[in-house]
């Protein structure tokens, strides 16, 4: 093992070893088993963090949780035991003051290790990616509304004889990296955010499915998407990307 792998397996075995902040209480308890997932968890979409410092997480796995709070993607790492992508579990908790998403993040990552006994170590994988990065004309991201929540809406435009013509997206106050998180679950490659605009934006978004794309979802419609009416410059290439290794994981801090 050289250098930096070790370096990196330290690293990670103290994100999940209870050595970063934590929710000053947090609730866990089991769903019943046949437990159906949240209706937006298979597209990577989740509203866990409140104001006021509140996280709540309706029938979540500890895969989820993970993929989440490390901001990876399901081919990012190991499997594990097979509880931790099966069984599911409602979760709130709350800090002592208004966390940021960020802050969130971390304190999920203890709660892992304390309550869920996960252990992992991170690797380094080369992996197809695609890359954004900023075109000749400004892309069209807009400024948060006063008020405005972190949300990702859909609404469905019909067309002729009741058909689905297209899929509306209204987003507010995400970030470019945020939105590949979601759009790199249906493409099955990384997105690296290389524009260097880490701000939160408003934006819209229209996919039109066809004959030869009828998923709205599809990997050449999100990707158009991107380049036309986002105005990103978009490209394909290899690039090294974090792994993470399940160790083992654990229930029985469960009831503490």
């Amino acid at each position: 093992m050289n250098r930096c792998l070790i370096a990196a397996v330290f690293i990670v075995h103290l994100a999940f070893a209870g050595a970063g902040p934590r929710f000053e209480v947090a609730s866990i308890t089991p769903c019943a088993p046949g437990t159906p997932a949240p209706s937006m968890e298979h597209v990577g979409i989740a509203n866990f963090v409140s104001p006021g410092g509140r996280f709540t997480a309706r029938a979540t796995t500890v895969v989820f949780l993970m993929e989440w709070a490390f901001g990876i993607q399901p081919w990012q790492h190991s499997d594990g035991p097979g509880w931790i992508s099966s069984d599911r579990f409602d979760i709130a908790a709350k800090t002592d003051h208004d966390a940021t998403e960020n802050e969130m993040k971390q304190m999920v990552r203890t709660l892992l290790a304390e309550r869920f006994g996960l252990r992992a170590h991170r690797e380094s994988k080369e992996m197809p990616a695609y890359v954004l990065s900023l075109g000749k004309n400004a892309p069209k991201l807009f400024p948060p509304k006063e008020g405005e929540t972190h949300e990702m809406r859909f609404s469905m435009i019909p067309g002729p004889n009741e058909k689905m013509a297209a899929v509306h997206i209204d987003v507010t106050r995400y970030t470019l990296a945020q939105l590949a998180d979601v759009f790199a679950r249906r493409m099955d490659r990384v997105i690296v955010n290389q524009t260097g605009m880490d701000g939160e934006y408003d934006f819209q978004i229209d996919l039109r499915p066809d004959e030869n794309h009828p998923s709205p979802v599809d990997q050449t419609l999100l990707l158009e998407a991107l380049r036309q009416q986002i105005g990103l410059e978009v490209r394909s290439e290899k690039t090294a990307a974090d792994y993470y290794v399940v160790d083992g994981a654990g229930k029985s801090a469960l009831a503490n």
